[in-house]
């Protein structure tokens, strides 16, 4: 969002100013009564909260009014609440009021491009750039990318009517919509022609270099940043994605060796700090990773990142008493629960379940607003260790003390009996409310439903609710496929199966396929041949032994609980669509 900050020459008033000066000014005019008043309650809308009252408020005074101090705040309030047509219309008034102010049409061009109004951008950019061709417009263009093919077809266009003002900003630009469009080489020339007239940005360089990594021509990207680093020996963003360039060129002891030399430049700098410290790790430099992230945990906001990966390192080198240490003292909410789910895992590896479990109850008291997670994760350690049993106690314990915790019903649904149909639309329908537009919990309970071959006309609606909202997801695809078969939709059920398959060639989705396949004698071939791919992927499995027998032919058998098919460990439910 575009704020007061477009440019230095134009932020000059401060917010609390402005409204006073706007107040005064009011009072002084001769409709001062009025413009009084509507301020006023453009404002109080604003402090109450009715924001889009006071945004229209605003809008109409300012459509009226040729006080700067009233324009830049009716603009000031479209632009944070992002109307931008709102802001578009007080602009255009503003330079139709004020032809020569140039932050005016700064304004009036940035949001133009937001508007997709190419040929007003353009006309604005006209005026702006008649002043000062070489204007710094990185404020004006920053964010604009369209999506749409269409757009950044106009929007080249408009651009390449100003192309005799030669501005670096411009070209930049319409570099990155010269690649998007397939033309790397036009692009390139349009980012050296911005580093002709502004030598060493950073920007520009890395934006080159971006150019020539997709035209695979890497020996260019060396040279490139090499020599633009030699010229700025103290530019850090520069050097840092070098060291990135060279990691993900697979050159890491390269990567490593430039980033020895900056630690030496800048002795407490987190961020190359922590890539030293991950680096080290991945190339089996296990002491110089515990050097480089004790000395992070020196800087406050690192710390939690320091210990985790203090953890990481001690684990790879199976010290595993100093690596559950540091994974205790990791608190913060962005690496907490991958620090306790890395706790559990090792514990369990070690055969310390109750310790891993007893560790997990003490952290609810500690750490309250994790408990939904941490109620999961325990359920899941007793899960794989075969205790569904004490799982399903645990989650009626947590689902008595969180009683709509979308999660924690999901997670019990997961371990409902297959007879147990009552409890399963209850809790389905109560979790459906609490999360309608969960593509997860609609796939679930859809999957349920054909499983039991009963309301199939609702399980199909809502699975295609569920593709909708997560296209082209496998399990998703599985489940409409299923359904389509169970309702003799035979033709549809083999095109969504195969695609489901095509994504994610699991065995439960094979069998469905085979079972579609096995409708129509034509695609026999394709049956017998994906029977053969299902042995040789899954050699030793029983299930496979059972449900196939000699002549390929697939047994009445099902397939595993009505909600267990490919089903995500518990604490995964709010990530992957299975």
């Amino acid at each position: 969002m575009l704020r007061l900050d477009l440019s230095r020459s134009f932020c000059i008033h401060y917010k609390t100013l402005i409204r006073r000066s706007i107040f005064f000014t009011a009072i002084l005019t001769s409709t001062a009564q009025a413009a009084l008043l509507d301020v006023f309650s453009a404002e109080l809308a604003l402090a109450r909260g009715m924001t889009d009252k006071g945004v229209v408020l605003y809008r109409a005074q300012a459509i009226q009014s040729k006080d700067p101090l009233i324009l830049e705040r009716a603009l000031t309030v479209a632009l944070e609440n992002n109307d931008i047509n709102g802001g578009l219309a007080i602009t255009k008034h503003w330079v139709e009021v004020d032809p020569n102010y140039i932050p005016a049409l700064f304004y009036m061009a940035h949001l133009s491009l937001k508007a997709h109004d190419y040929q007003l951008a353009a006309q604005t950019l006209d005026q702006i750039l008649r002043y000062d061709p070489d204007a710094a417009l990185d404020r004006i263009i920053v964010g604009i990318s369209p999506d749409d093919q269409r757009d950044r077809t106009a929007l080249l266009a408009a651009l390449q009517s100003l192309k005799e003002y030669n501005n670096p900003s411009l070209s930049v630009l319409k570099a990155g919509l010269l690649v998007q469009a397939g033309k790397p080489d036009e692009a390139l020339r349009e980012v050296n022609n911005a580093l002709r007239k502004k030598p060493g940005v950073t920007a520009f360089i890395t934006l080159k270099a971006n150019i020539l990594i997709g035209q695979n021509k890497a020996a260019e990207v060396q040279q490139l940043l090499t020599q633009e680093i030699k010229r700025q020996p103290k530019n850090k963003s520069l050097q840092m994605f070098e060291v990135r360039f060279l990691l993900n060129n697979k050159q890491p002891q390269l990567a490593m060796s430039r980033l020895k030399q900056m630690t030496r430049r800048w002795h407490n700098d987190g961020e190359i700090l922590l890539l030293a410290g991950l680096v080290s790790i991945d190339n089996q430099r296990m002491q110089d990773a515990e050097r480089y992230l004790v000395q992070l945990l020196t800087i406050d906001q690192y710390v939690d990142q320091a210990y985790f990966y203090l953890g990481i390192a001690a684990e790879r080198q199976n010290h595993i008493v100093v690596a559950i240490s540091y994974f205790q003292k990791v608190q913060g909410d962005e690496l907490y629960r991958k620090a306790q789910k890395k706790l559990a895992i090792i514990m369990v590896a070690n055969n310390q379940l109750d310790e891993a479990l007893n560790n997990l109850t003490q952290e609810r008291v500690e750490h309250p607003e994790q408990t939904s997670f941490l109620y999961l994760l325990q359920a899941q350690l007793l899960k794989d260790n075969h205790q569904s049993k004490t799982a399903r106690k645990l989650l009626d314990e947590a689902i008595n003390s969180l009683p709509n915790q979308p999660e924690l019903i999901y997670a019990r649904i997961l371990l409902l009996h297959p007879d147990e149909r009552a409890l399963l639309d209850s809790e389905s329908e109560q979790l459906l409310a609490l999360s309608p537009d969960n593509p997860i919990y609609l796939n679930a309970y859809a999957f349920a439903l054909a499983q039991q071959n009963r309301r199939l006309s609702e399980a199909r609606a809502l699975a295609e609710r569920a593709n909708k909202l997560a296209p082209s997801q496998a399990a998703i695809l599985d489940t409409l496929g299923y359904i389509a078969l169970l309702q003799k939709d035979n033709a549809y059920a083999i095109a969504t199966l195969r695609a489901a398959y095509t994504s994610e060639p699991s065995l439960n989705i094979g069998f469905h396929l085979v079972t579609a396949l096995a409708t129509n004698h034509k695609y026999d071939n394709e049956r017998y041949q994906l029977i053969s791919e299902l042995k040789a992927h899954f050699p030793n499995n029983l299930q496979i032994i059972a449900q196939f027998d000699d002549a390929g032919q697939i047994t009445p058998q099902t397939t595993s609980n009505p909600l267990l098919k490919s089903t995500p460990s518990i604490t995964e439910t709010t990530t992957v669509v299975h």
